[in-house]
């Protein structure tokens, strides 16, 4: 509370009264003050010639068309830049996705998917590599995306033969009973399979050899061995 002030010996409060006037008296000031500059203003306006005020709306709005011309410049590199992004990735999925099947196609990786299982007994050793390669053939025919013998995966690069009597494949060897299995739409490679006068009808015709086909949901078929290696082929314009 302000204390009370004595004025001819009475005792008067005055601090309140002027509180309320100084504070009056700042908000005039900065009123006046504000409708002053607002009137400065206004007047250098007014004291411009039509030429003038003219040359100063076409400044504002030339820089007006300028910053929306930069905007609209940003705003197309930023289209561009997003849609190169995409194109990109694209690109990098694209290759990514050949790379894949390059790599099933030659052989390089391990593969997994649905096919068929061939089971061949063979207890008088009867069977011989050029009907394992009759059967490989009929696959690949039949659209097979990749083959193992044995589980050992044929490459393009492949060889069956004999070895004192003992079918082999790229030198390993193979005994019976003998698995082929295959990757690819089950019901076509075993049609293939099942043609009249093909390599199973002349497996079944040798003595005591016997043939089942199982169309197999999960196939697991390994990666080669030993990847291929060429000596003589290479890609046109490698300059090697």
């Amino acid at each position: 509370m302000t204390a009370p002030m004595a004025v001819g010996g009475r005792r008067t409060v005055v601090g309140g009264p002027v509180l309320v006037l100084l504070v009056t008296a700042v908000i005039g000031f900065l009123l006046v003050s504000r409708l002053r500059g607002e009137e400065r203003f206004t007047q250098r306006l007014e004291a411009e010639s039509e030429e003038d005020l003219a040359r100063i709306l076409a400044g504002l709005t030339a820089e007006a068309d300028a910053l929306r011309d930069e905007v609209s410049g940003l705003r197309l590199q930023l289209a561009e830049l997003q849609a190169s992004s995409r194109s990109d990735e694209s690109a990098a999925r694209s290759a990514e996705q050949q790379l894949q099947a390059l790599e099933v196609l030659a052989g390089t990786v391990p593969v997994t998917g649905s096919g068929v299982t061939i089971r061949v007994t063979d207890p008088a050793d009867a069977v011989t590599y050029d009907s394992l390669i009759d059967i490989v053939q009929e696959l690949r025919d039949a659209g097979a995306e990749a083959i193992a013998v044995d589980n050992r995966r044929v490459g393009a690069n492949s060889a069956f033969g004999e070895d004192d009597d003992v079918v082999t494949l790229d030198g390993a060897t193979l005994s019976a009973p003998y698995t082929v299995t295959a990757i690819g739409r089950p019901a076509t490679l075993e049609g293939g399979l099942e043609i009249p006068g093909g390599a199973l009808d002349s497996l079944r015709a040798l003595k005591d050899v016997e043939v089942s086909v199982q169309r197999t949901p999960v196939v697991d078929i390994p990666a080669l061995a030993k990847a291929p290696t060429l000596r003589v082929a290479r890609p046109v314009g490698s300059g090697s």
